[in-house]
Formats: structure tokens, sequence, C-alpha cells
């Protein structure tokens, strides 16, 4: 039976529709974040994501699935990647990506600008969330579980 390993990520922040950049919007998402095999994961570096997300005047506690992919070792960035279902019905993908650079390594893993776009592919919003050290660290680090 294949060993896997999971944990949580919780990232807050604001996003803005890109013609209407001066009205931000609260945007927050939870994570929880898998894979079902490690020996997998060390193949390809991908987990699962599931979890939930929140955005004024978008989406209420709406569900989402999608990867992260972890290319920290070589190409040094985290590409984050996952669908929902707004509010109203549209079909939503976000996309960002958190690039480690050895000037800011806490701000570089603790920021992730990103873009939500249509079912077609148009980029519709911008975002920037961020983990917050203080007060989800030790929540994000007790959460690590091993799944047999």
């Amino acid at each position: 039976m294949p060993l896997g390993f999971s944990f949580r990520e919780t990232m807050r922040g604001a996003y803005y529709w890109t013609d209407a950049p001066v009205d931000e919007h609260p945007l927050e998402f939870t994570l929880h974040v898998s894979t079902s095999s490690i020996r997998r994961f060390f193949r390809d570096r991908t987990w699962n994501l599931q979890g939930t997300l929140t955005a004024d005047a978008l989406a209420t506690q709406r569900p989402l699935t999608g990867t992260l992919l972890f290319r920290l070792p070589d190409e040094h960035r985290l590409a984050y990647r996952f669908s929902f279902v707004a509010d109203d019905g549209r079909k939503l993908e976000f996309r960002g990506q958190k690039d480690w650079t050895p000037l800011a390594p806490i701000a570089s893993m603790t920021v992730l600008p990103a873009s939500l776009y249509s079912e077609q592919g148009l980029e519709l919003a911008r975002a920037t969330v961020h983990f917050a050290l203080r007060n989800d660290l030790a929540g994000f680090l007790g959460s690590f579980r091993l799944a047999y």
C-alpha cells in the first residue's frame, strides 16, 4: 500500500477585476494539499488540491480542485492552479506562482500573485494573497499528516 501525505494551507488577500483595477475585493482560500503516494510525488512533484474559496462579489465557500506543482529544487517555483464555480455559475480558474528568491526568501514563499481566468482562458481578474506566518504557521505545521 503506498504511503502519502497531506497538509492544509490558508491564504488571504484581495483581487480586482481587470476592467476595474482600483476596486479591490477580499479573497480567501483554504487548501487541503495531498498526494496518495510519496513515490509518485517525487516522480512528478505534483500535489492534489481540494478546498474552498470565498471572494467578495464572486464566490461564497465554493469548492475548488486543482494541482500544486512543486518545482522549488530545480526551477525555484511553486505553481498553483485550481478551478471553482462562481456564485453566478461561471467556471473560473485560479493560476498563481510563488517564485523563490534568496533576496527575499520569506516574502517569496508567503506571497502568491495570481490571476483568475474564464473557461475560455481570458484573464478576468488579478489577485495577491498571503500566507500569514504569524497567525497560520502553527496550524500549517500541525496539519502535516502521513496517509496509508
